[in-house]
């Protein structure tokens, strides 16, 4: 059990921007929840002050993050703003009756989830602070845990690491140099002329598949989803690159085409993993949906800095059957070939879709799915790929040396797989898998012994 023993708001220790902050539509048609993480340290010394350092470093990185110190509002058209009025984040202290090995290797549970901030939905989004933090002590001296709630509209997986890194090196009492400070305009997304016919079909906005026979995915949504860290070796990982790249698979790539990556090989398996475990029909329609960064894909480019949501979603769409018994390198091209295809014209194309609808829950619905909780259904028959490989998320040494463990503190109650490098910085991956628990244990199967 946690008990939080000490709460705290913080504010920016300098004067900083009043007024509004406009928000792109990509922030738009994120999720409005906050996004829960956890960082596990183990410091060789005991560190008693580890609070104050947090609160110290967080006002004054708050000077230059000035909109984590705001609060959202509503406006024509359930529209976002940010009103940068400078109330603050919230930092909690607490402890726990458990010692770290009582929380395994933390990965997603009911257990874990007690370490990251409890937030009140509830009250009016004017008051629903944007970024919380808890410190939570283990028993015996043995380390704590941050766990962290930063609100998605704010910014994508990227701004937010880049964000914690920078705290981080706050309040190891270093400077940020002027590379490392954020870009906050957001209006490089803002667009005058009269939204445009899309130029897509966008595959990534239509409805997903449903299990043959089905007409709805209420009996799907019945069925309890666990999580279970799963760990490939660098000598693993090479296995996945070179099956994805057997010569066989030269034949169906364009000439002069470059290696499948770690993540196309990796994302391509678990894919293959998921549409084996559960036994579907050949002729079982299948959709993958991931991300892909738009700062280096739009004309001109964002700046690297850019601080917002700078994610375009797109999808991978194949039956069963080819998804199963074709090469892995045939899957990876499918995964391939759905990035490939994110161009600034088909960004463009996307904002301009969020863009032609006069209330932004219309378009919520859209990008985010209307069941639930906004959040559209990704299980059986389809998937969800996340990949945070490329984010530094082991930077964030607040002078007591790197995490030990970095990860998702919730349990997603769809399916989907989240693969980030391992902190032993040896190659290794881990990928955070949420799956369905009847399906699991045939997943886990495949999943190593199709290596």
């Amino acid at each position: 059990m946690v008990t939080i023993t000490a709460s705290y708001t913080v504010i920016p220790n300098e004067p900083t921007p009043h007024g509004r902050l406009w928000l792109s539509d990509i922030d738009q048609v994120v999720r409005l929840r906050h996004t829960p993480t956890i960082y596990i340290y183990k410091p060789k010394q005991c560190q008693e002050n580890a609070i104050e350092t947090l609160k110290n470093s967080l006002t004054k990185i708050l000077v230059h993050y000035y909109p984590m110190a705001g609060r959202l509002c509503y406006t024509k058209g359930a529209r976002l703003e940010l009103n940068l009025n400078a109330k603050g984040a919230i930092l909690h202290e607490a402890e726990t009756d458990k010692t770290i090995h009582d929380y395994g290797d933390f990965s997603p549970s009911d257990s874990t989830k007690e370490l990251v901030p409890i937030i009140d939905y509830d009250q009016p989004i004017e008051d629903i602070p944007l970024f919380v933090v808890q410190l939570t002590r283990f028993q015996n001296n043995e380390g704590f845990a941050i766990g962290v709630a930063f609100f998605h509209p704010l910014s994508d997986g990227l701004g937010a690491i880049r964000f914690i890194n920078s705290w981080a090196k706050i309040a190891r009492g270093e400077t940020l140099e002027e590379h490392e400070l954020p870009f906050m305009d957001r209006t490089l997304l803002k667009f005058s002329h009269t939204p445009l016919a899309p130029c897509f079909e966008h595959m990534e906005l239509k409805p997903l598949p449903l299990i043959l026979g089905r007409k709805d995915t209420s009996e799907e949504r019945k069925k309890k989803t666990s999580a279970t860290l799963l760990r490939l070796s660098p000598e693993q990982v090479d296995k996945l690159k070179k099956k994805a790249n057997e010569n066989d698979i030269q034949a169906m790539k364009k000439k002069g085409s470059r290696a499948f990556s770690r993540y196309e090989a990796v994302g391509a398996h678990l894919w293959r993993c998921a549409s084996k475990a559960r036994e579907l029909e050949e002729n079982q329609e299948s959709v993958v949906r991931f991300n892909a960064d738009v700062r280096t894909r739009m004309i001109p480019n964002l700046p690297k800095n850019y601080f917002g949501n700078a994610l375009t979603q797109t999808a991978a769409k194949g039956y069963v059957g080819e998804i199963t018994s074709k090469p892995l390198g045939y899957v990876s091209q499918m995964i391939r070939e759905a990035t490939e295809f994110v161009s600034d014209e088909f960004i463009r194309s996307q904002i301009d879709v969020i863009r032609a609808f006069e209330h932004l829950d219309d378009a919520r619905a859209l990008f985010l799915g209307a069941e639930g909780e906004n959040i559209p259904y990704f299980g059986n028959p389809n998937f969800h790929l996340t990949s945070w490989m490329s984010m530094p998320v082991y930077e964030a040494d607040f002078g007591w040396g790197k995490p030990v463990y970095f990860g998702i503190a919730y349990v997603s109650p769809h399916d989907r797989a989240v693969i980030l490098l391992s902190p032993d910085g040896d190659g290794s991956i881990l990928v955070c898998l949420h799956f369905q628990n009847a399906h699991l244990e045939l997943f886990k199967k495949y999943f190593y012994g199709d290596i």
